[in-house]
C-alpha cells in the first residue's frame, strides 16, 4: 500500500485532508473523488529537519553543497 496527500476546500479556503492508504494512483484518486477530496501526491520519502517532518517529492532534487 502508499500514502497518498489530499487537500479540501471549505468556503475558498483549502485545507490538509486525510491521508488515502491505496494500491494505485488509480485506486486513490477514486476514493478521492468519492469523499469530495483533491487528491495532491504521493508520499515517497519523509524527511525530518529540525525535529520537523516532511516529504520529499520524486521529481524534487536534493541539492547538496560541499
Amino acid at each position: 500500500m502508499k500514502i497518498y496527500l489530499t487537500e479540501v476546500e471549505d468556503n475558498g479556503k483549502i485545507y490538509a485532508g486525510p491521508n488515502i492508504l491505496a494500491l494505485n494512483w488509480e485506486e486513490a484518486e477514486k476514493a478521492a473523488k468519492y469523499n469530495n477530496l483533491i487528491l495532491v501526491g504521493e508520499f515517497v520519502e519523509i524527511v525530518t529537519e529540525g525535529g520537523v517532518m516532511h516529504y520529499v517529492e520524486e521529481k524534487e532534487a536534493i541539492e547538496v553543497l560541499h
